[in-house]
């Protein structure tokens, strides 16, 4: 088994232990496995086509970090329809309203998500079915 370290802010470390007693794992290597395995099962598993794609991504980070997520969402205007920013006490949280192809959904997420400051960057996909949008198919009559 490979040893890696990693630097992580004081509050996170408490928040592991936290949860590591309280789910009864048996250290923060083993609660980094789970963390590390789920995260991996979600990212492979919302890779999905690589055409048009529609999504939501929730983005929360520190106040004073609005002008690197700005530059970034520039670099991504075609596929950013809309977004909403509030405040938490002590964060910022954006929602995006995602639309356009896959890959770049994926590089706006990916590009927000690795940033040291971002807590929480969280993209759920809602792409629908055409033929199911209304519950229905319109090959025939209403009555």
């Amino acid at each position: 088994m490979t040893i890696i370290s990693a630097s992580l802010p004081d509050a996170l470390v408490d928040q592991m232990d936290a949860l590591i007693a309280a789910r009864g794992f048996a250290g923060r290597s083993e609660l980094l496995r789970a963390a590390l395995r789920e995260f991996i099962t979600k990212e492979t598993q919302t890779e999905g086509p690589r055409g048009k794609r529609s999504a939501t991504l929730t983005l929360v980070y520190p106040e004073g970090s609005e002008r690197r997520v700005a530059e970034v969402r520039h670099e991504y205007t075609e596929i950013v329809k809309s977004m909403v920013h509030a405040h938490t006490e002590t964060h910022c949280v954006e929602v995006f309203i995602l639309q356009g192809n896959g890959n770049r959904i994926r590089e706006f997420t990916d590009r927000l998500r690795t940033h040291k400051d971002t807590r929480l960057a969280q993209v759920t996909y809602t792409d629908v079915d055409d033929a199911h949008a209304h519950g229905h198919h319109h090959g025939h009559t209403h009555r």
